[in-house]
């Protein structure tokens, strides 16, 4: 069955149309296309991460972030940092944490690469969910606070009813932590901001294979230290395809982190990274691990 439009509303729509289209300055067909995505103008911080972008991603562990969909977001209270993450098909890729500095510029701190990137939702989501914290629809519910002073100073706080957990920013493995520890320990220290300048590029770079950093225990047999000072030296163990583990105490003695170092990366501009195996690879600058821990063969 057939339905006619009434001949009224027929007389009325079409001056309408011409009156709206004459103001308007469309044509009919443009007056009711889709409307166009609002111009966006990327930020000072957008256009710094993608140059750092287009130069990671001449490299292959960096490649997929070409095309990623990259979310930044601020990096917990008190902090001049941002978390960008990059996602491809709503998956995690990687991600790089980035510091304001006081000239108004930026710096590159801690970056990686692998399916759970620092601070991954889905990582913290099954953590707890295996640990019996929470329910899959519980988690829903949960407060979530991000902390990060350096690299083995991030976590989750994560408040579950009457509770307080905290867990690694990483690996979402639980800290003996709680909010007095927190602020005892890091109350009087900076937020690290070592990081690339403007403009530099990778020059060069070296990947090893995977190894257990327990499978020797030289930091309890009271072996020396690696001389991790001089970058040379580092360079050329990594080159030759021996072992380097990295040792960190960052909550005195109540955790220890043991990694192992498989690989580095060097700027143009000097500064080097060196790549550790943690839930997907870290590369995190040689000053700043210097600075937190010791190397051991």
């Amino acid at each position: 069955m057939k339905t006619f439009l009434p001949k009224l509303r027929t007389t009325i729509l079409v001056p309408l149309l011409l009156l709206f289209t004459i103001i308007a300055g469309y044509s009919p067909t443009q007056a009711f296309a889709a409307p166009s995505e609002e111009t966006h103008t990327p930020s000072k911080l957008e256009k710094q991460v993608h140059e750092w972008v287009s130069r990671l991603a001449k490299h292959s562990p960096f490649k997929a972030w070409q095309t990623a969909d990259p979310q930044i977001e601020a990096l917990g209270p008190g902090t001049h940092s941002w978390l960008v993450l990059f996602t491809k098909e709503g998956k995690d890729i990687g991600y790089m944490v980035v510091h304001a500095v006081t000239e108004g510029t930026f710096q590159l701190g801690e970056y990686g690469v692998g399916p759970y990137s620092l601070f991954s939702q889905q990582r913290l989501k099954q953590s707890l969910i295996d640990s019996g914290l929470v329910s899959s629809d519980q988690y829903k519910r949960i407060n979530t606070v991000k902390h990060y002073i350096h690299p083995f100073a991030a976590a989750w706080e994560v408040t579950i009813g009457n509770e307080v957990f905290w867990l690694d920013a990483k690996t979402a493995e639980q800290l003996p932590l709680d909010s007095v520890t927190w602020k005892k320990l890091f109350a009087e220290e900076k937020q690290v901001t070592i990081g690339s300048s403007i403009g530099a590029s990778i020059a060069d770079s070296k990947f090893n294979k995977l190894f257990d950093a327990y499978d020797r225990l030289p930091w309890l047999t009271k072996e020396a230290p690696f001389p991790a000072k001089d970058a040379k030296k580092i360079q050329s163990r990594l080159n030759n395809k021996q072992p380097l583990r990295y040792v960190t105490e960052p909550f005195g003695d109540a955790m220890l982190y043991a990694v192992p170092v498989i690989g580095y990366q060097r700027w143009s501009n000097g500064r080097i990274d060196l790549a550790i195996d943690m839930e997907g690879t870290r590369f995190i600058s040689l000053e700043s691990l210097l600075s937190k821990g010791l190397f051991y063969r």
